[in-house]
């Protein structure tokens, strides 16, 4: 990996690890989200600061460079975390649905109690 995008990935990866620790501290997200993205950020910093280590790795997925492994599980990690998104926003949506309707539902019989101006 060319020094550049070693340095480049590792200031990237601390920069978020702080930005994941903040979001935690501010009850953004649990325990959970916050330590699934520690490791996230502290493989990224491991692999930009030696990836020798990953060489053998590289080889026994055939792939020529660690950057290109790098990507591929970058965009694997990518897809499942979209997946989640998408998980998550169905089911808030069904919630928010329910919520507004059974609110609507709850003031039907008080609107039909309350005098109609007339025309």
């Amino acid at each position: 990996m060319p020094p550049a995008v070693q340095l480049l990935a590792f200031a990237f990866a601390l920069a978020m690890a702080y930005l994941s620790y903040v979001g935690f501290r501010r009850r953004h997200f649990g325990l959970g989200g916050f330590v699934f993205w520690e490791i996230i950020w502290a493989g990224l910093v491991v692999v930009s600061l030696a990836p020798g280590l990953f060489q053998p790795l590289a080889r026994t997925f055939r792939v020529a460079r660690l950057l290109d492994l790098v990507v591929v599980v970058g965009m694997l990690v990518l897809g499942a975390v979209t997946y989640q998104n998408y998980v998550t926003v169905q089911r808030l949506r069904r919630q928010v649905e329910r919520l507004v309707r059974d609110l609507a539902l709850a003031e039907v019989p008080e609107a039909s109690k309350t005098p109609r101006a007339e025309s």
